[in-house]
């Protein structure tokens, strides 16, 4: 008859199972009113792009490197800004919820800010960037490296599946802009990619003592002297 036997060990929790902090969804929330309270005084004091957009000329020439900083929080028009917000505050939940104040939004800032100044290397000196789309992309390859990293109740081949389906659906354009700048997206997914990996060596200790397991239980046959063919 069939029997359950002790099989081997499988990880039934991770880091990533746990709920996000209590406040992650109140933290997600005024990191993007932030965003939007500044572009709003953009959008009243139109001189306002000038002094706080990203431009290579003030940047590098100038060193004017707050700008690297502002750039992420100001926005052409309210539908810019929409664009962003979503994903912004979706992806600003996970992170704080899971790895706390220093993923997010210090070390996204940060990180930000480096993806704007690689960025305006490729454009002529008096180009205007602005926006947190490459701060958003950069959240979400950050976000979904960690998932590849971290979730192992899933299998690898799992993992990377559903990674790569919700980055076609937050990272895939449905339509072409010129306005938009999508070398700034590519730039920001790749850097948050690299962090992610390193992040994950860094703490590496840490989130594997997180893990729970258990045993798995799997089906033997006692045959109780007959053959079975």
């Amino acid at each position: 008859m069939p029997v359950l036997g002790m099989g081997g060990v499988r990880i039934k929790r991770t880091m990533l199972s746990e709920p996000p902090r209590d406040e992650s969804l109140l933290v997600a929330v005024i990191s993007v009113m932030l965003l939007l309270f500044l572009s709003m005084i953009c959008w009243r004091e139109p001189e306002w792009f000038q002094l706080l957009a990203a431009i290579p000329r003030q940047v590098r020439v100038e060193g004017e490197y707050w700008r690297l900083f502002t750039a992420i929080a100001v926005h052409a028009d309210l539908r810019h800004f929409l664009a962003n917000a979503l994903f912004f505050t979706f992806f600003a939940y996970l992170l704080y919820g899971s790895f706390g104040f220093w993923v997010h939004p210090l070390g996204m800032l940060i990180l930000g800010a480096f993806t704007n100044y690689c960025s305006l290397l490729t454009y002529s000196p008096d180009t205007r960037l602005v926006g947190a789309s490459g701060v958003v992309y950069l959240m979400a390859g950050f976000w979904l490296t960690l998932y590849v990293l971290i979730e192992r109740t899933r299998s690898f081949s799992r993992r990377l599946l559903h990674a790569v389906g919700v980055g076609l659906v937050v990272l895939i354009p449905t339509n072409l802009s010129p306005e938009v700048s999508y070398r700034t997206h590519a730039i920001g997914c790749g850097i948050g990619i690299l962090a992610a990996v390193g992040y994950f060596q860094f703490r590496k200790r840490k989130i594997r003592s997180c893990e729970v397991f258990e045993m798995e239980e799997v089906e033997t046959v006692e045959a109780h002297g007959d053959w079975i063919n």
